[in-house]
């Protein structure tokens, strides 16, 4: 049980860059913030920049990795000095498909009984291994609000927040200017806080938008850019 002061005690990761303009500070705790966006529109460099902010300081971090394709080399870039300071702080969730997945959801959790200084769980991204998963679409829908379910229990019992990519697809095939973020209501259920990315035409600066927010109005939208030392 808590009391309302402990809720003001809820610590902000920024991103420290403009995203923490629409973001109120930072990912916020306690609740899940999902970004989604196009390939290559800075959702991986928006979740290693968070990975360093959030244990630069000798806290502790979870990312799980869906899509193989986590940089060594680039978190090296963005921690610079840093980096072999932070790297024992992270651990790495590394799934081969959709079962694997929700296995170690329930192995994070042991984890966070475990550990106490852990401050973040980046899941980039939640849906990979979901839309290859063979099967009934009704059933996998409800694994996948099984997963969100338990995420975001997770990061209230633990005190610890939760960030997770998605990527789009067009429900429309011939009209690719209409896109929706994938698992529809199911992510957009669990998720507190969303942000949609936009890659800005003729300009290497990306847009970001706010799409839910628990205190703040949809439709702001900042702008940043992706440099080597992450997002500015």
């Amino acid at each position: 049980m808590r009391t309302l002061s402990d809720l003001t005690k809820s610590v902000l990761i920024p991103t420290n860059s403009s995203l923490d303009d629409i973001l109120g500070g930072g990912i916020e705790k306690g609740c899940i913030t999902q970004i989604y966006g196009p390939p290559g529109c800075g959702k991986t460099n928006i979740a290693l920049t968070v990975l360093y902010e959030s244990t630069k300081n000798n806290a502790k971090a979870i990312y799980m990795d869906t899509e193989g394709g986590l940089s060594l080399e680039r978190i090296q870039q963005i921690a610079g000095p840093d980096f072999d300071s932070i790297a024992n702080n992270i651990y790495l969730f590394e799934p081969k498909s959709f079962n694997e997945q929700q296995l170690d959801i329930q192995n994070i959790e042991k984890l966070l009984q475990e550990e106490k200084n852990i401050d973040v769980l980046i899941i980039d991204s939640i849906v990979a291994l979901y839309r290859v998963e063979e099967g009934d679409p009704s059933d996998i829908n409800k694994k996948l609000g099984r997963v969100m379910a338990k995420i975001l229990t997770l990061s209230r019992e633990y005190d610890i927040a939760v960030l997770i990519t998605n990527q789009i697809y067009s429900p429309f095939d011939e009209d690719d200017l209409i896109v929706e973020p994938i698992g529809g209501t199911v992510l957009k259920y669990w998720s507190k806080i969303i942000i949609e990315i936009e890659r800005i035409p003729g300009s290497t600066e990306r847009s970001a938008i706010l799409q839910r927010h628990k205190t703040k109005a949809p439709g702001i939208s900042v702008t940043f850019s992706i440099t080597d030392k992450g997002i500015t």
